[in-house]
């Protein structure tokens, strides 16, 4: 039970650390509306915030979140939410926005009188405008399920009703926006390739249809890119022959940067090609700039008509028809239902799902952390913007120390910037957390194969090795049980980051000099402690083997523990998985569950729907029959699988792709002549 009036604290973030904007008192059991419209009973008021974009619902049992299709999602902490009771453990999240639950009111200790607000004392009198209040005592799960929920929590409920609905329904009814024989829901990366092959195999952009978020296929990727330190002049972790512009995977980016250097007579850029053929016994392994890597994008996107075929719209739900297609359902951006029905749906014979990590991973004691001192920018994601970190210790040349948590690709980056901000500023420390030590002969071992350790760091020039896209260890993940996939995922190990030789020297340089410290253990303790040079970050270590505590008084502490796979953050996934019982790859070390089971050609077998055919890509997929299913080849790799077996059924306009053709096409894609 909780006590009202609830206590809510807004707080918005800058250029700097979140401030606080408002405390708003809501008095009593109702349906509170969030967004950036004046009628609101919360307004938040930016153009990043939808005019409605989620409610808050007040029962006497508890408080639920609920998004109404927003453009730009809503989260509770890290996690995107639909409709979700929330306890105040973490606040909820809207665009730069951050909604706290004042914990004395909703325990009831100490009540604290605050004046309302216009928009909360006209929804408090019942005023025009304002919703009515549901009775006292209504469940939270009542109120999400309601039948006299506001329309825009009830869709698609309101229409899939059943596992199978009916397609002659739903074509006479207000949402029914088209139908297309290839449907990819994500309009990311995975469906941008997937389009791309079935372009080049004969399909027509009149045929397939992407629903996303952004017409730029690598948007989220990009902005992933740019706060985990990947600007455009630096290098991916991605092969030269890698290239999701480019099905052939030659020229390869290797090729094309020697080839942009040659015509600059700077005959220097022969040494790409060396890379390529020398790595990595001879030489450094080859990776391509991340911005050269988006413009390759950006021209086939152009050449195969992708604006055309993209959709703008928010994916809520799928369901199959009765016709054996699919029915997926979306909701349009405001601005682009021009005063009409925001909800859509769009029917589809085939269709693809990729639509990436459903969260981003945030470990427990910084989670917490942050919800206690929600003003102080102390701790961060590497995922998130914290640009603010770096301004900070460069633009003020006192002492800061700087905790780095995780040893993958991501950490290898924060720590090379924060050894660039050194420039500016000498007196940075880097404090590298890591949960345990390694020896160099210790390093994950399959068969005859063994990582190489680096300060305690294991290294692999990509995320898995080679054999896995198209050698020995693919044909053995595919042909294994799932159960002998476990034991082969277990052996390959986990976490690496490149062997790069400006990072094994900056290493060197550190502990050379002193600024650069590893620890190893967890962080049993956060606490925000007041210094002479201001507020700082008291964090106790546990470390391993039964060492002593240490103590560090860290002015930023950076999480690089990485995204998070599992499709039950994802309430789109995991909406489809509990609907049509789907079965999942089994998780790692006895773990949760993984991604959603595949055959070898990525076909969904639990979706299949007479004729109708569904499929998956990337993340959603891990622990399936392909190791890599989350890098650039991996995405190639299962587009090609799958439009190859839709080919093989006979789906419309899916040519056989045999040498004369895949020539043809080539040479179409070596012209920039459209497929």
């Amino acid at each position: 039970m909780i006590r009202f009036p609830i206590l809510l604290d807004i707080y918005q973030r800058g250029d700097g650390p979140l401030k606080r904007v408002e405390r708003i008192s809501l008095p009593e059991v109702g349906d509170y509306s969030i967004g950036r419209a004046s009628e609101n009973q919360i307004v938040l008021d930016t153009p990043e915030v939808s005019k409605r974009h989620a409610w808050l619902l007040l029962r006497e049992d508890g408080i639920a979140v609920a998004d109404r299709g927003s453009t730009n999602h809503t989260y509770i902490g890290d996690t995107e939410v639909d409709q979700s009771p929330w306890d105040g453990a973490l606040p909820v999240r809207i665009a730069q926005f951050e909604i706290h639950l004042v914990a004395q009111s909703a325990i009831g200790e100490t009540r604290v009188n605050v004046p309302q607000d216009n928009a909360t004392r006209a929804f408090a009198s019942g005023s025009a405008g304002a919703p009515a209040a549901v009775p006292r005592g209504q469940s939270i799960e009542v109120a999400l399920n309601a039948p006299n929920a506001p329309d825009e929590m009830r869709f698609p409920r309101n229409v899939f009703k059943s596992e199978i609905v009916s397609s002659a329904e739903i074509k006479a009814s207000e949402y029914f926006a088209g139908e297309s024989t290839y449907l990819s829901v994500g309009a990311g990366l995975g469906s941008f390739v997937w389009a791309d092959h079935l372009r080049i195999f004969g399909v027509s952009k009149s045929e397939i249809r992407a629903i996303g978020d952004d017409v730029i296929p690598y948007a989220n990727y990009q902005r992933l890119c740019r706060n985990s330190q990947i600007p455009p002049h630096e290098r991916l972790r991605s092969n030269s022959q890698s290239t999701p512009d480019n099905i052939w995977g030659f020229p390869g980016y290797a090729s094309r940067e020697t080839w942009k250097d040659l015509k600059e007579f700077r005959f220097g850029g022969l040494k790409h090609i060396f890379q390529v053929f020398g790595e990595a016994s001879l030489a450094q392994t080859f990776t391509p700039r991340s911005g050269e890597v988006f413009k390759s994008i950006d021209s086939e996107a152009q050449r195969i008509g992708w604006r055309e075929m993209f959709v703008s719209g928010r994916v809520l739900g799928i369901r199959k028809t009765n016709d054996e297609r699919y029915a997926v359902a979306y909701r349009v951006p405001e601005d682009q239902a021009r005063g009409g029905v925001r909800e859509r749906i769009m029917i589809g014979k085939f269709i693809h799902i990729s639509t990436g990590y459903p969260a981003t991973r945030f470990t427990e004691d910084l989670q917490a952390f942050k919800a206690r001192f929600p003003e102080e920018a102390r701790v961060f994601n590497a995922y998130e913007n914290h640009e603010v970190v770096y301004r900070s210790i460069e633009q003020n040349p006192m002492p800061a120390t700087v905790v780095v948590r995780g040893r993958g690709i991501v950490a290898s980056r924060i720590i090379q910037r924060l050894y660039e901000a050194r420039n500016k500023n000498k007196n940075i420390t880097i404090v590298h957390q890591m949960r345990n030590p390694i020896a160099k002969n210790e390093g994950y071992r399959y068969k005859r194969a063994q990582r190489y350790v680096y300060n305690h760091i294991e290294n692999q020039a990509f995320n898995w090795p080679k054999a896995c896209w198209g050698g020995q260890l693919l044909r053995e993940t595919e042909r294994a049980t799932p159960e002998e996939r476990v034991k082969i995922y277990e052996a390959l190990g986990g976490t690496t980051t490149a062997d790069r030789r400006d990072w094994r020297n900056i290493i060197q340089l550190g502990i050379g000099d002193g600024w650069y410290k590893p620890v190893f253990g967890h962080f049993e303790t956060l606490e925000l402690v007041k210094t002479d040079q201001g507020p700082k970050i008291q964090m106790r270590l546990k470390p391993q083997r039964n060492q002593p505590p240490v103590e560090v008084v860290a002015d930023y502490a950076l999480d690089c523990t990485g995204l998070i796979g599992d499709i039950s953050h994802s309430p789109l996934l995991r909406d489809l998985a509990e609907t049509y019982k789907l079965l999942r790859t089994l998780g790692v070390g006895g773990g949760k569950p993984g991604g959603i089971s595949v055959t070898p050609d990525f076909e969904i077998a639990g979706l299949r729907n007479g004729s109708g055919r569904a499929y998956a890509a990337g993340q959603i997929t891990l622990g399936g029959p392909q190791p890599g299913v989350d890098t650039f080849l991996g995405m190639q790799y299962s587009a090609l699988r799958s439009v190859d077996h839709m080919a093989v059924l006979g789906a419309p306009n899916v040519s056989l792709f045999g040498p004369l053709r895949s020539f043809s096409q080539w040479i179409k894609w070596c012209t920039n002549t459209k497929p």
